[in-house]
């Protein structure tokens, strides 16, 4: 079970250091989401991260700054154009139909699938998704042994909803407002942390990390 957290789209006070400071309590990738600042003020932002912390930052709605920084991968977002081996690093995207999911081709690492519950951040954007479609929809996949993209769960992420997305059959959950809505986000993220279920072995395993130890999958479309 992964957490994957993801920027506030607006600047936050004493943000970089904070970020920072959750690397260091364990954070295996974290999404730049930045839709209203310029390419300046992103790159102002990425040079204040040393290269062991860009290397786990996944940059979105910007390919050009690919070439620019050692990023671990690229999120498109549901509209955007496949990228492909453009990308050296992981590939995700983000989904808001089960239908969409279920028939593309693409070849995705991970996938964010949301509003899963009520968001925490963005006002009247709702839960989109029933618990029963949802646990057929991963039971289906376990029927047709079905690994790749793992599926991120996105939207309404409180730490209380982390052991109810792994109930559910997600692989991972994308933390935004239950984070960057406290006053104390290093506090609010290790609260993530800490509602994963300990487990021993191979469940306990970090798909992220195997990902990154055994190199990008082929992202060719089939």
């Amino acid at each position: 079970m992964e957490v994957i957290l993801i920027s506030s789209p607006s600047k936050k006070k004493n943000e970089v250091s904070t970020i920072r400071r959750i690397f260091e309590m364990g954070l295996s990738r974290f999404h730049v989401r930045k839709p209203d600042w310029s390419l300046d003020e992103l790159r102002k932002f990425l040079n204040e991260f040393p290269g062991e912390c860009l290397e786990r930052i996944v940059i979105h709605r910007r390919p050009e700054l690919l070439t620019e920084y050692p990023f671990a991968g690229y999120h498109l977002s549901s509209k955007e154009q496949y990228l492909g081996k453009q990308v050296d690093g992981t590939i995700s995207r983000s989904f808001h139909y089960l239908d969409e999911l279920i028939t593309s081709k693409e070849k995705l690492d991970y996938a964010f699938l949301g509003p899963i519950f009520d968001s925490v951040s963005k006002q009247g954007y709702n839960s989109a998704f029933s618990a029963s479609e949802l646990r057929s929809f991963f039971v289906d996949r376990q029927k047709l042994r079905v690994e790749l993209p793992r599926i991120v769960a996105l939207g309404g992420i409180v730490p209380e909803k982390v052991r109810v997305s792994l109930s559910l059959g997600f692989d991972g959950v994308a933390a935004l407002g239950g984070v960057w809505g406290s006053r104390y986000p290093q506090k609010a993220f290790m609260r993530y942390r800490t509602a994963i279920p300990s487990r021993s072995g191979l469940e306990n395993s970090s798909w992220l990390e195997d990902i990154a130890k055994n190199g990008k999958k082929d992202s060719s479309n089939s």
